[in-house]
């Protein structure tokens, strides 16, 4: 046999054996590089936080937000400032929020300042996203060896009892190199493709929204007694997590602000629980110059909520607000700044709005117009009587040949039309167009108003809702 057979030969053999192998180093790498394509639909809010955790952002954030759902769905970045990223993760606690803020600092300059929140029952429990942490790989072998450790010193929690099966190192090793044994469920049901399509659109709407994911609704909590809070308690484990943050801020002179958040009206503190609490933070943080404890005492309504712990978008919106005039040197250097992406996670909020009240709030001294049809015959007064915020009021917008449609504007920030809008009339409907998109108002279903909301800092059309006159709640409700 001559020397071209032999190669020839040895090539047809390793051609073999690659294809042979294919599916032990193929599936790995598939796993790896397309997270998005097979992941379930709840996973897609950390798998945002660890890839912007993992790397380099070309954009500094001065400000990050750390903990559990309730502060997920709390902090809102495009309220706050244009500075503000939220990497609290659902279902986490301290322990989780530690390695996010490490994960951060090991690829980021760090931030000035940061908001940390937890729910009582994070602090209590020794539970947290440990499989979820792996599944992403947040956890690399060296954190979850600490994590090991820490378990087995602080904790009544089982380490086996966080694994499939009772052996803590070897699953490491299998979330390590994507075991088709965890992983291979979860790629066939992504073989259609309609996982990545969703996750891939839920992604992009974290990103949009600056890290918030966490119920994202306008739905009101209903609270069917009261809910006693007798005794506050937090777990040696989470403890010593939280003396970990703390250490770690103070090291990188990052200024703490430990926040317990706003609770529904039905929360009843029972005992020496408020006692409690504040006895526990002074005790943390008596070592460490610059961290503090607020907590927002005064309880919220129940339809500012969406359950008993989360708030709802209502809820969040003032939340964040108050948060502003309780720290308002932390936010000061860009509170009022409105980059592009900023104005994106506003539009987004806007979208979802249903309360006309609610959304002339969140316009208020933004680059936003708003035009409005009028069916009332009288949207001044109609609209200063139950709208009118911050002592702006609609102004009469005069539109060349039109006889038909009564139609007014409302400037977020107090300027004047903008000229690269174009308004339009025809004997059906007003035409409004900024660039390539274009917008169609109607009269109402009723007495009311038909209206377009215009971001003017990305010159695009937010959304186009309608409001009826209510003789009770005047222009409350959007559809």
């Amino acid at each position: 046999m001559g020397f071209r057979s032999t190669l020839i030969n040895t090539g047809k053999l390793i051609l073999k054996c690659t294809l042979v192998t294919a599916p032990l180093w193929g599936f790995p790498i598939f796993c790896a590089n397309n997270i998005l394509a097979y992941a379930g639909s709840d996973y897609v809010g950390a798998i945002w936080i660890n890839d912007l955790t993992q790397t380099k952002q070309s954009k500094y954030y001065s400000t990050l937000v750390i903990g559990d759902s309730t502060a997920n769905s709390a902090y809102l970045p495009e309220v706050l400032s244009d500075d503000t990223v939220n990497l609290a993760l659902a279902g986490s606690s301290p322990v989780d929020g530690y390695y996010t803020l490490e994960n951060y600092l090991n690829n980021n300059k760090a931030p000035k300042d940061i908001f940390v929140s937890y729910m009582d029952y994070h602090l209590d429990d020794d539970s947290f996203t440990w499989d979820v942490s792996n599944y992403i790989h947040k956890f690399t072998l060296e954190q979850n060896e600490e994590i090991y450790k820490a378990i087995e010193k602080y904790s009544d929690l089982s380490v086996a009892a966080l694994t499939t099966d009772n052996d803590y190192k070897t699953e490491v090793k299998k979330y390590l190199y994507y075991s088709p044994q965890i992983y291979s469920y979860s790629v066939f049901q992504g073989i259609d493709g309609k996982r990545y399509k969703s996750n891939t659109a839920a992604y992009e709407d974290v990103n949009t929204r600056l890290g918030r994911y966490c119920q994202i609704t306008n739905n009101q909590y209903e609270p069917e007694g009261i809910m006693g809070y007798s005794t506050f308690n937090v777990s040696p484990l989470q403890e010593y997590y939280y003396k970990r943050i703390l250490n770690l801020c103070e090291k990188k002179h990052i200024a703490v602000h430990m926040i317990k958040l706003p609770l529904s009206t039905d929360a009843g503190f029972i005992d020496d629980y408020e006692t409690e609490v504040t006895d526990y933070y002074d005790e943390l943080l008596e070592d460490y110059d610059d961290a503090d404890f607020y907590w927002f005492h005064t309880t919220y309504e129940h339809e500012f909520f969406s359950d008993a712990y989360h708030m709802n978008n209502h809820g969040s919106f003032r939340f964040s607000r108050e948060l502003l005039e309780q720290y308002p040197d932390v936010f000061e250097d860009s509170v009022d700044d409105y980059s592009r992406a900023r104005m994106l996670a506003i539009d987004a909020d806007i979208a979802g709005e249903n309360y006309m009240g609610e959304l002339t709030k969140r316009i208020d001294n933004k680059p936003f117009t708003l035009i409005f049809l009028d069916s009332t015959g009288n949207l001044s007064d109609f609209y200063y009587m139950s709208v009118g915020y911050n002592d702006k009021d609609v102004q009469w917008l005069d539109v060349q040949d039109n006889s038909s449609y009564a139609l007014w504007y409302l400037s977020g920030d107090g300027s004047a039309f903008p000229d690269n809008i174009q308004v339009t009339t025809s004997d059906n409907s007003v035409a409004v167009t900024i660039g390539e998109e274009v917008t169609y108002l109607t009269p109402a279903d009723g007495p009311g108003i038909r209206f377009c909301v215009i971001d003017n800092k990305n010159k695009s059309i937010v959304c186009t809702r309608q409001s009826v006159w209510d003789v009770e709640k005047g222009f409350r409700d959007i559809y």
